[in-house]
């Protein structure tokens, strides 16, 4: 996967992203919250890059990254949207019809999590791209 991974920066870009998750074509998102002040927030983003890194370019996948202090409206709108309660690091997958595939929080977020996380999602991709 690309070693540039988006950041979300904005409500607006946000609405775009659970706008196109209330389509039925085939569609994920990968979304990190972390914090640039805190060191398990490093940690686990460090992981995610990493295996992240070695995955191959998805069709039909969209990763981002969510800075939970600069911008911290999108992080807030992500928690209400989702109903899924914030935590900082966090890794959410969602999916077409806003589902969340899974999610994982602090020292949850490792490379035997991201594996869980992209098994779910070749489920959900398999055959439809």
């Amino acid at each position: 996967m690309s070693s540039a991974i988006p950041s979300l920066r904005s409500l607006e870009e946000w609405e775009r992203l659970w706008a196109r998750l209330g389509e039925p074509a085939p569609f994920c998102v990968l979304v990190f919250k972390r914090s640039p002040i805190c060191p398990i927030s490093h940690a686990a983003e460090d992981e995610f890059a990493r295996y992240v890194a070695g995955q191959p370019e998805g069709k039909g996948l969209q990763l981002t990254f969510v800075d939970v202090i600069n911008d911290r409206p999108v992080s807030q709108r992500i928690a209400q949207d989702t109903q899924v309660r914030h935590a900082s690091p966090q890794a959410l997958l969602l999916a077409q019809g806003r589902r969340i595939l899974w999610q994982e929080s602090h020292g949850g977020i490792n490379a035997d999590s991201l594996e869980s996380a992209f098994g779910f999602l070749d489920g959900e991709l398999a055959g439809k791209s």
